[in-house]
């Protein structure tokens, strides 16, 4: 993200909490909330948030699912939810806190799902987000990155975590 001094926070290996109003936009807000996940079959995740507080922000993840087809079909949920919530404002609400914001129009780019994002309540002027979600074999790479300039910073990450997975999928990830 082109920022240098960002903290690492220890990586997690359970859905988010939180919830999104409306609740069909969950996954279109942000990388593995529980209301996105739960139910999806998915075998195991990991994710990490990485932070300069308060302008540069980005959540990383990626989740197994038991194979590809499993995997394309979570895919194809959320395409559809996020094209269902394509230029809807949304209120994101967690342990008595929200944040709000006007979801884009999503697109489809070399393969990975992306969507701009502008919270309407945030404290840093001209903070701007871009979701990215890809599907590579067995496999989600889900990613948030948020900064005043956040350009396609998130394709950027989404494309080099994507890269990585071979079409084996991932099978090592904790509780798979």
């Amino acid at each position: 993200m082109n920022k240098p001094g960002m903290t690492a926070m220890p990586t997690e290996y359970e859905p988010l909490a939180g919830s999104v109003t409306p609740p069909n936009c969950t996954g279109a807000w942000g990388p593995v909330y529980q209301a996105t996940y739960d139910g999806s079959g998915f075998t195991g995740l990991a994710v990490q948030g990485i932070f300069a507080d308060p302008t540069h922000k980005l959540v990383q993840a990626v989740t197994a699912f038991p194979d590809a087809n499993a995997a394309k079909a979570f895919y194809d949920r959320q395409v559809a939810d996020w094209n269902g919530c394509k230029n809807t404002h949304i209120k994101f609400e967690y342990e008595g806190a929200s944040t709000e914001a006007d979801l884009g129009v999503p697109a489809t780019t070399a393969g990975i799902l992306t969507m701009k994002l502008n919270p309407t309540t945030s404290a840093t002027t001209g903070q701007q987000c871009e979701r990215n979600m890809a599907v590579r074999a067995n496999v989600i790479v889900d990613v948030r990155a948020c900064s005043p300039t956040v350009g396609s910073s998130g394709l950027s990450i989404a494309s080099a975590i994507a890269d990585k997975i071979k079409t084996a999928g991932i099978y090592g990830l904790r509780g798979v």
